[in-house]
């Protein structure tokens, strides 16, 4: 199992740590591809679909 990161008090976070953060769940879990740009992830099935991750700060 991964390391949880740990951010110190009142460190800043990204949408690109989070989507970083996602990423090797994705990789490890799913069958295909997944690449990050940014704050989001475009993960392709081997069959060429794709579908998208995104992060947003709310």
């Amino acid at each position: 199992m991964q390391e949880k990161h740990v951010f110190e008090e009142g460190a800043v976070v990204t949408a690109e740590d989070i989507a970083a953060s996602l990423k090797p769940l994705v990789d490890e879990y799913f069958v295909g591809e997944c690449v990050q740009e940014g704050g989001k992830l475009t993960y392709t099935l081997p069959d060429g679909k794709k579908f998208e991750i995104s992060v947003n700060e709310k």
